[in-house]
């Protein structure tokens, strides 16, 4: 019976032994469910051939998707084929790094066939994609493909390499008769665009100040056009090519949308922001003939009201004229008058006439087109209250509108004064008029 007992003993200890080594033993391991991560074959990893080998050759693994070239942020939609016939399970394993060994952009699933995983190597962390439990299956008949998502890094890192690893396996979650491929390719980034930095055509304010649909902006740059060129004067709409320019605005939700110009230059585009632009991050891009040259970033909002100025600098007279109503007479007025001594565009002294008379101030502005309503619209000047009796599109010019305003007759002697118009909440830049 003590026999029987010792014998029964040993027989489970050696069981117990052998489970621990299935469990822990490389001669037993298999992925199934997805690799230890950095059995890529890049630099400083190995390849699953570590663990499997011994089946037959002749299968090819693959990947497409990839851009000739990247750009920063750019997402593409790749996919990896491991392809042999008559193999029960497919495997596979990738990871994109820099020449310095370093990740290079982000990995993204895009379905439950695959996995992300991460590990340090040589000092670096890597990502890895690799398929799951689900993913092993064939795709098809003598295939297993994983199909997945890279961002480009935010900025150019040089020569980016996909490096990965497919195993076809025959099925049996052992890691014999299982056939091990390896495969790598690199992608360059794109030539460098020069910078296109947009701000708006009346205010000039700075570039981080939001931009809005339908308005006209300004961009700067170098290397923009061959030749200073406006459009016919027979167009009745803005052109989207002018001397092989163009401009295309790409909105927050990915929709790019052709610009219409106003006029380019060697150093300055002025264009309108298309209609129909979603708020949020845009991504505006110049491109000469066909080829993009220049690149710059901008945020859209639903308003960034701009008043024009005389001098075109944004600060200054307004580009105005002065409404006057006397009795059933109306008149026209400058508002600016140059200053030989200077020769820069003064303040003209208004004279706001005789009681019954109304004296309005017709402003012109851009970024104003989708204000809620008149009733959205206020103004002051020389810091009173002062009436918009009209916010409307300027007639003819398009991107353009024009602000009605009322001169408070108690400002009669002021001098020099300001000009505040707001539109939603959002204040313009500051214009100074002149009254007697």
């Amino acid at each position: 019976m003590r026999i029987h007992l010792l014998k029964l003993t040993i027989t489970l200890s050696l069981g117990i032994l052998f489970t621990i080594y299935s469990f822990n033993g490389s001669t037993v391991r298999a992925f199934s469910s997805g690799p230890d991560p950095s059995n890529t074959g890049a630099p400083g990893e190995s390849t699953c051939a570590s663990c499997h080998g011994g089946g037959p050759t002749g299968g090819t693994l693959s990947i497409s998707g990839l851009p000739a070239n990247y750009s920063p942020n750019q997402e593409v939609t790749l996919t990896v084929s491991l392809s042999q016939a008559n193999r029960g399970r497919y495997g596979f394993q990738l990871t994109a790094i820099d020449d310095s060994g370093k990740r290079a952009g982000d990995l993204t699933t895009n379905d439950n066939r695959t996995q992300l995983r991460v590990n340090d190597v040589l000092g670096n962390q890597r990502q890895y994609i690799e398929h799951t439990a689900a993913g092993n299956a064939p795709s098809s008949p003598g295939q297993g493909s994983w199909t997945f998502k890279w961002k480009a890094p935010a900025q150019s890192v040089g020569r980016v390499t996909f490096y990965f690893a497919g195993n076809a396996a025959n099925g049996d979650f052992l890691q014999t008769g299982d056939t091990i491929y390896t495969n790598s390719q690199s992608v360059q980034p794109a030539a460098m665009l020069a910078s296109l930095a947009t701000v708006s055509a009346a205010s000039f304010a700075p570039q981080t100040n939001p931009i809005a649909a339908n308005q006209i902006v300004a961009g700067f740059g170098t290397g923009l056009a061959q030749n200073t060129t406006f459009p016919p004067a027979s167009s009745t709409t803005l052109p989207t090519d002018l001397d092989g320019t163009s401009i295309g605005v790409k909105d927050s939700a990915g929709t790019e949308r052709p610009a219409g110009l106003f006029f380019v230059s060697f150093g300055q585009v002025n264009y309108l922001i298309p209609q129909g632009t979603v708020n949020g991050p845009a991504t505006i891009t110049l491109r000469r003939n066909g080829v993009d040259t220049a690149q710059g970033a901008s945020t859209v909002a639903t308003l960034a009201p701009g008043l024009f100025t005389a001098n075109s600098s944004g600060s200054g007279v307004p580009a105005a004229v002065l409404f006057r109503r006397r009795g059933m007479v109306d008149t026209f007025e400058s508002v600016a008058e140059l200053n030989t001594t200077t020769n820069m565009l003064d303040p003209k002294e208004l004279d706001l006439g005789p009681e019954g008379d109304l004296v309005v101030l017709v402003a012109f502005g851009t970024g104003i087109s989708n204000i809620s309503s008149l009733s959205g619209a206020s103004a002051t000047i020389g810091g009173q209250n002062a009436q918009v009796i009209a916010v409307v599109p300027a007639p003819g010019f398009e991107g353009l509108q024009q602000i009605n305003i009322i001169i408070p007759r108690s400002l009669m002697g002021a001098g020099i004064v300001d000009v505040v118009f707001t539109a939603d909440t959002v204040q313009a830049n500051t214009v100074k008029i002149r009254i007697k």
